[in-house]
């Protein structure tokens, strides 16, 4: 009795935390003076090269779990579209 309890407190917090997270400010990249097609093309090229650079060698021993990975590829396309002259900013506030 006291599993099923527990799960139904852990279905609730995770539906409480989706929730939240719904309600979270949307953030945008925003580079002025850019239109759709030049922020498609910087963004996929910044994609790409953060992909490339967190490829791994599948023979290697320790090879890294695939959040991990997905975490540093987005540390990495941040960096990029900063070093493009992008800024994440709140939704309303995109220049893009």
């Amino acid at each position: 009795m006291n599993g099923n309890r527990t799960i139904v407190q852990a279905i609730i917090l995770a539906l409480g935390l989706v929730t939240l997270a719904g309600c979270a400010p949307q953030r945008q990249w925003s580079k002025p003076g850019l239109n759709q097609a030049d922020f498609d093309r910087d963004a996929a090229r910044c994609r790409r090269e953060a992909a490339v650079s967190t490829q791994r060698d599948p023979f290697a021993p320790d090879a890294g779990h695939g959040l991990e990975r997905a975490n540093v590829q987005e540390k990495l396309f941040e960096q990029c579209m900063t070093a493009r002259g992008y800024r994440l900013v709140e939704g309303e506030e995109s220049g893009r």
